[in-house]
């Protein structure tokens, strides 16, 4: 299962790594053809389409904005949005940069917890990741044998739907959880405030203890809900 998960991280890392390097040569292409209508060396036509090609790899909010900017027929207003695309689009190619993962452009000089961060995606991710991946889904078996074998055994109705009823706020619970951690943390989605911290330790720790403390039979129900 490991050699699998394994294979599998490293084949979509690398189909990531071309997407972000595709997508910052077709960002920067899109950011230096405004650049140049902006300063006069280039028709308004001519970004358009640059823009209008790029349209797949292009965010959700820019592409709305450029279709925007395609039915406007104000000029002025024309140019006020083309410079907020502008703007828009280098912002997008600092965090595709930060996001791309290559030994020759990396800055050895930079500080340690750069170089800790590098380190980290090149070195202990590629093993890592996929041994945690192995490790949730060889719990998630066991558990449910486990729990498999328990209900079998429950000796009243009662304790049955007790236990399923805790079966599935379990597994829910992990799988939030789990998505929270792949999504916000190995992926850096997670934005990191005060209120977040406290709603993460609120789910991560409240929930399961809601479960412990809680001495009802439908204590499963309310911890998923």
């Amino acid at each position: 299962m490991y050699k699998e998960l394994r294979s599998i991280f490293l084949e979509n890392s690398k189909s990531n790594q071309q997407r972000v390097d595709k997508a910052l040569d077709i960002y920067s292409d899109i950011e230096f053809g405004i650049y140049k209508y902006l300063n006069e060396k280039s028709d308004l036509f001519t970004v358009a389409e640059k823009i209008s090609k790029a349209s797949s790899l292009l965010p959700y909010d820019l592409l709305k904005l450029f279709i925007k900017f395609k039915e406007t027929t104000n000029e002025s207003l024309k140019r006020e949005m083309l410079l907020e695309l502008h703007k828009d689009i280098e912002k997008e190619i600092y965090s595709l940069k930060f996001k791309q993962v290559d030994p020759v452009i990396f800055k050895s000089d930079k500080n340690i917890a750069a170089s800790v961060e590098y380190y980290i995606k090149t070195k202990i991710a590629p093993f890592g990741i996929p041994f945690i991946y192995t490790y949730f889904n060889f719990v998630f078996l066991l558990l449910l044998i486990l729990l498999i074998a328990l209900i079998d055994s429950a000796a009243t109705v009662t304790e049955q739907i007790f236990l399923i009823s805790l079966i599935f706020a379990s597994l829910s619970y992990l799988m939030v959880l789990y998505n929270i951690i792949s999504e916000g943390f190995l992926k850096r989605r997670f934005q990191r405030s005060y209120i977040n911290w406290i709603l993460l330790l609120i789910f991560a720790l409240g929930m399961p203890s809601l479960m412990v403390f809680t001495d009802a039979w439908f204590r499963g129900i309310l911890v998923f809900v």
